[in-house]
Formats: structure tokens, C-alpha cells, sequence
């Protein structure tokens, strides 16, 4: 099978280049439950729903005193957006914020950047045309780079993108 190869760049801060571990979500790997990262108040919980994709929820882990913001007492969690269906991978950022990679068999098929804080998401890869399933295969403070397969032509690409 022949691949059709397309680099696109996602330019994150401008401080040196220091890789994120990209964390697999998608079918067979999906781990389930709370996915925290070493530091920050947030986390991703991951849902395994078998054939309907794998499926996502941000949440403050621990709220302490209150926070201003979104978040409070009875709603600590962030999910029913475009974003939170049919994750593949993701990678948490060094200032807190969530780079999410989904599919588009029963999700969007995008790219998107979080911010659990504000709960503002900005899409940074829109679907592809031709594309199915976007996967995020390396990240760096300065540039990610992500895999998309398409359904149509059962081709791979990798997939440059900047925000």
C-alpha cells in the first residue's frame, strides 16, 4: 500500500523544544479511567466504549478552596463537546493545556487544543478531507505531528498542523 506522505507544523511556544509523551487512546490500547498528568489541578477520564469509540471528560482533581472559573463543588467535569468523542491520543502541554487527537468515525475527525482552566477549546486541525482517523505520533513544546488514515482510500499521511 502506498503512502501519501504531508508534513504539516504546530508551532506551540516559542521556548526550546522538549518532547511530550503522546498518550494512545484509540482501539486496543485504550486504558480507562482517571489519565492525570505529573502536574496541574487536571485530568483526562477515558471511556472504553468498545465499537462506539473511545470517549473523554476533563476534571479539576482537586478543587482544595474554591477556584474561580467553571469549576465548583458539583461540576468538576468538562465533557459533551466535539472534542470528547471518539478520542484516539492525546498529550498534555508543560502549561497545563491538553492537545486531543480524534477520529471521525463517530467523532470529528480534529485536532484540537484545551484549556481545562477556561474550558476554551481551538480547533488546530480540521478534518481532512478524505481522512478518518487522526492520531497524534510526536510532540514538542514547538511542533506535534499526526497521523491520518483515510477511510475512502485506505492510504496513510501524516498530517503538519500550527496554531
Amino acid at each position: 500500500m502506498n503512502a501519501l506522505r504531508i508534513i504539516l507544523l504546530l508551532v506551540i511556544a516559542t521556548s526550546p523544544a522538549h518532547a511530550q509523551d503522546v498518550v494512545n487512546i484509540g482501539a486496543p490500547a485504550c486504558k480507562p479511567g482517571a489519565h492525570e498528568p505529573s502536574q496541574g489541578p487536571f485530568g483526562l477520564f477515558v471511556f472504553c466504549d468498545d465499537a462506539l469509540g473511545t470517549n473523554v471528560a476533563l476534571y479539576v482533581k482537586d478543587l482544595g478552596v474554591p477556584i474561580a472559573g467553571p469549576y465548583d463543588l458539583g461540576k468538576r467535569f468538562w465533557q459533551g463537546q466535539k472534542w470528547s468523542y471518539d478520542a484516539t491520543s492525546y498529550a498534555w502541554l508543560k502549561d497545563g493545556r491538553l492537545l486531543l487527537a480524534t477520529s471521525a468515525v463517530y467523532g470529528s475527525g480534529a485536532v484540537y487544543l484545551l484549556d481545562p482552566e477556561t474550558q476554551k477549546a481551538k480547533v488546530v486541525v480540521d478534518p481532512q478531507k478524505g481522512g478518518c482517523v487522526l492520531t497524534l505520533k510526536s510532540v514538542t513544546e514547538t511542533r506535534a505531528v499526526a497521523e491520518a488514515t483515510s477511510c475512502e482510500q485506505r492510504k496513510d499521511y501524516t498530517v503538519e498542523f500550527a496554531i
